[in-house]
């Protein structure tokens, strides 16, 4: 892609800025366009993300933990202790 040509009005352009004036994917426009345009949306995407992501991380921690801990916490031994009624 190719930057506009000069004109009297406008100075040419550097061609460190003429990359930046290609025009967008799609993909990226319609990201821009429905998550992080407005306020409102910008907000509350970073908050589900962010909820999800929480929520994700605390998952894998706690089954890393399991597999570290295997046979000394109390839900792997309980069995061995408990009142059979």
């Amino acid at each position: 892609p190719r930057a506009p040509p000069p004109t009297p009005l406008m100075p040419p352009t550097p061609a460190w800025l003429a990359g930046r004036l290609a025009p967008e994917p799609a993909a990226s426009r319609f990201i821009y366009n429905t998550f992080f345009k407005y306020s409102p949306t910008y907000m509350t995407t970073v908050l589900i993300t962010a909820t999800f992501a929480g929520l994700g991380f605390d998952t894998a921690m706690n089954a890393l933990w399991d597999f570290n801990n295997k046979g000394k916490q109390w839900k792997d031994i309980k069995h061995k202790y408990a009142d059979l009624e």
